[in-house]
């Protein structure tokens, strides 16, 4: 049994080691006639937190990232002219989702593997700084446009907030403070163990410790 658990966990360190194409999605893209009515709708109706928003004259639409929960984006767009692609996706589909976006290592990289398999892709370049994308055509996607993009998704919301899905991107000092770190610690009436979390500590001395111990296991059953 001992060595069949070792096998195991070698293959799943193995399998987990590999190189995924596809990193997360990332975010649904969501055309709207009115940005700022839709944003009331996402923030004050359902809760949601404004992470960055930015006009693009050039391509004639602005955008806005919004945080549902923990681990959830949406990306609002609107038209700023009665032309452009957002504008004619609006005129023939009317309000909803226009895409979504999928986070990828390599950008370059998932070309050549799409190509491989056979799947058509349009639109590889770099249309701003630090951000690389391409995309699946709906056609060859059962109906839906896919957006396959590298990117550093801290570079794309206003600085001094982290959200949770996005703590593997902060500088190291940042996720050290993050850190939960339990330590064993002092002598008979003070404490038996510290927990830490950036600033805020915890410290239970032995009997605490017997109590939340005692606690955790009704709650669990056993």
């Amino acid at each position: 049994m001992e060595k069949l658990f070792v096998l195991q966990m070698f293959i799943w360190k193995f399998l987990m080691g590999r190189k995924k194409m596809i990193r997360r999605i990332d975010h649904i893209s969501i055309g709207v006639w009115d940005l700022d009515k839709a944003r009331k709708f996402f923030i004050d109706g359902l809760g949601g937190r404004e992470l960055f928003c930015a006009p693009v004259p050039e391509q004639k639409y602005r955008w806005t990232t919004i945080e549902l929960g923990t681990s959830c984006f949406i990306e609002l767009i609107d038209p700023l002219e009665k032309e452009g692609f957002l504008y004619r996706f609006l005129e023939k589909r009317g309000e909803g989702p226009h895409h979504i976006t999928v986070q990828v290592d390599d950008i370059n990289q998932t070309y050549r593997t799409l190509e491989e398999k056979g799947i058509p892709t349009f639109g590889l370049g770099e249309p701003f700084p630090g951000w690389k994308e391409m995309y699946i055509h709906p056609k060859h996607a059962f109906g839906t446009l896919i957006q396959f993009a590298e990117f550093n998704p801290l570079d794309w919301i206003a600085q001094g907030y982290i959200p949770a899905a996005y703590k593997e991107f902060a500088p190291k000092e940042a996720q050290a403070n993050e850190e939960i770190k339990v330590l064993k610690g002092g002598t008979e009436g003070e404490f038996e163990i510290e927990i830490r979390q950036g600033e805020d500590v915890i410290r239970l001395n032995r009997r605490q410790l017997a109590n939340l111990k005692k606690s955790l296991q009704e709650l669990g059953g056993d």
